[in-house]
C-alpha cells in the first residue's frame, strides 16, 4: 500500500508538472456530457470543493446522454481540468480535482463526466491522501514557476562570474559547460511553451543569447 501511494504521489508530480499551462484571462465555457442530468436546470451552481466556481448555461438531450453546458468564472477557470471528476448533486454540479493532474480546459471544451471504477476508488479514498496530493502539487507549481526570465537574469549573473575560470580550464571544458548551460536554458524554454508561456519562453532565449554572446568575446 505504501509503495502504491508513493508511485501515485510521483505520477502526480510528473504529470502535473508537464501538464500544467495558463488558461484564457476571462471566463470560460465548457460542456460536461452526463449519462443523465436528471434534477438539473439551468442556472444551478458549479461547485468544485465546496465552492460556487460558475452555472450553468444549458442542458441539451445528446443522444442517450445529457449535454451540460457551463461557464466558469474568471478567478476560477483553473478549476476544471481535462481530468476533473464530474457529478450532479442536489441542483449542482460537483467539480472533484484531487486527483486531477490535468491541463486546465480551453474555451469550449467538451468533456464526458466518467464513472469506470478507478475512479470511484479515487473518490473513495481522497480525504484521506488529498492532503498527500495538494503539497506534491504545490511542491511541482513551485518548481515550474522557477522558470521565468527573473529568476534566469540572476542565476546568470552568477555564472558570469565563473566564466573566466571556465575559460582558463581551456577551450574543451569552456563549450562542455557552455553547451550543458545551452541544453538546461533550451529544456526551461521548452517547459514555458508546453505551459503556454511562450512569450517568457522567449524573453528568456532573448536573455540567453545575449549573455552567451557577452562571456564569449
Amino acid at each position: 500500500m505504501v509503495r502504491k501511494l508513493f508511485l501515485l504521489l510521483v505520477i502526480v508530480a510528473v504529470v502535473w508538472f508537464g501538464a500544467r499551462a495558463l488558461v484564457h484571462r476571462g471566463e470560460v465555457k465548457a460542456t460536461i456530457v452526463f449519462d443523465h442530468a436528471a434534477g438539473l436546470h439551468k442556472g444551478d451552481p458549479v461547485v468544485a470543493d465546496g465552492t460556487p466556481i460558475g452555472i450553468v448555461t444549458k442542458i441539451t438531450p445528446l443522444d442517450d446522454s445529457d449535454a451540460v453546458s457551463v461557464r466558469i468564472d474568471r478567478e476560477h477557470r483553473r478549476d476544471i481540468v481535462s481530468d476533473s471528476m464530474f457529478a450532479i448533486g442536489k441542483h449542482r454540479v460537483v467539480v472533484t480535482n484531487t486527483f486531477a493532474v490535468g491541463s486546465p480546459v480551453a474555451d469550449g471544451a467538451v468533456l464526458r463526466a466518467r464513472t469506470d471504477s478507478v475512479r470511484t476508488w479515487l473518490e473513495r479514498h481522497a480525504a484521506s491522501i488529498q492532503p498527500l496530493i495538494a503539497k506534491v502539487k504545490h511542491a511541482a507549481d513551485e518548481k515550474i514557476d522557477q522558470f521565468d526570465e527573473k529568476h534566469l537574469d540572476a542565476e546568470l549573473a552568477a555564472l558570469k562570474a565563473k566564466v573566466p575560470d571556465w575559460k582558463a580550464e581551456g577551450a574543451g571544458a569552456l563549450h562542455q559547460r557552455l553547451g550543458a548551460l545551452k541544453s538546461r536554458v533550451a529544456k526551461i524554454e521548452d517547459d514555458l511553451r508546453r505551459s503556454n508561456r511562450a512569450e517568457e519562453a522567449r524573453k528568456v532565449k532573448e536573455k540567453f543569447d545575449k549573455w552567451l554572446d557577452e562571456v564569449q568575446r
